[in-house]
C-alpha cells in the first residue's frame, strides 16, 4: 500500500516545498508527546500562537489514532514558504473525525480541527487506512477563549 503522511491535496499547486520529514510510532500512550517533539523540531521560526496550534492539533490527530486505530502510526510535517501541514497516517478504516456528542467529553477533534487549521481534510486509501492532515499558515494567529475557538483573520477560507 502506498501512502503518503501529507497527501497531495494539503499541498497546493505551485506551492514550494522547503522540507519534510516523516515519523513512525506505535500506538501507545507517549505517541502524542513524541509526535509534538518530532514536529516542534522540524518547525520553522513561527508565532507563538502558530506554534500552539501546530502543537495542539498534532496531539489531537495522533492521540486519536492511538485511542481508535491502535495501528503503526506515521506522522509527516511539510514545510513550505508561507505555511507548514503536518499528517497522521493509520490504518483504521472508520472516519478520520467524529462530530462531538452533547453528552460525551470526547469528540471534539472535528471542531478544534476546523476552528484552528487553514485547511484539513481525511483522504482515506483504495487498500485500507486514511491519512487526516491540516494545514496553518506560518504567521496564522488565533484565540482560544472559554472552550469556543476564533480566528484572527475570519476570511482565511475565503483566500
Amino acid at each position: 500500500m502506498t501512502y503518503e503522511p501529507v497527501p497531495p491535496g494539503a499541498i497546493g499547486e505551485g506551492d514550494v516545498v522547503q522540507a519534510s520529514h516523516y515519523l513512525q510510532l506505535e500506538p501507545v500512550p507517549h505517541a502524542p508527546g513524541q509526535a509534538r517533539s518530532f514536529v516542534r523540531s522540524h518547525a520553522p521560526d513561527l508565532p507563538q500562537e502558530t506554534v500552539e496550534s501546530l502543537l495542539l492539533l498534532t496531539s489531537e490527530l495522533v492521540t486519536n489514532a492511538v485511542l481508535h486505530a491502535r495501528t503503526t502510526i506515521r506522522v509527516g510535517v511539510v514545510v513550505g514558504q508561507e505555511w507548514i501541514a503536518v499528517g497522521v497516517h493509520d490504518l483504521d478504516l472508520m472516519t478520520g473525525l467524529q462530530e462531538p456528542y452533547a453528552d460525551r467529553e470526547g469528540g471534539w477533534g472535528h471542531s478544534l480541527v476546523s476552528a484552528l487549521a487553514h485547511s484539513w481534510s481525511t483522504t482515506r486509501y483504495p487498500g485500507g487506512g486514511k491519512t487526516v492532515w491540516f494545514r496553518l499558515r506560518r504567521g496564522d494567529a488565533h484565540v482560544v477563549a472559554d472552550g469556543a475557538a476564533a480566528r484572527a483573520d475570519a476570511d482565511r477560507r475565503d483566500a
